[in-house]
């Protein structure tokens, strides 16, 4: 059965045939040129927090001030 609504979905715009397109002709010529950027630089922001690992994280120091669990130790 048919639903008397279909022929509405052809009406839409971009369901027409397409229309023929141009060929545009490309001049080949001399690419622009690039404007010079400055070098980035890596800062190493993690420097002040003490030695790395191979990820770049803080690795752990055992001090002898903390127990294990980063709490203070009583004396």
């Amino acid at each position: 059965m048919k639903d008397n609504k279909d022929h509405a979905t052809m009406e839409l715009p971009g369901f027409a045939d397409p229309a023929p397109q141009a060929t545009e002709l490309r001049k080949i010529g001399i690419p622009p040129k690039r404007s010079k950027t400055a070098k980035q630089v890596q800062m190493n922001l993690l420097e002040v927090l003490g030695p790395t690992d191979i990820s770049g994280l803080p690795a752990w120091v055992n001090d002898e001030n903390t127990d294990l669990t980063g709490l203070p130790v009583w004396r």
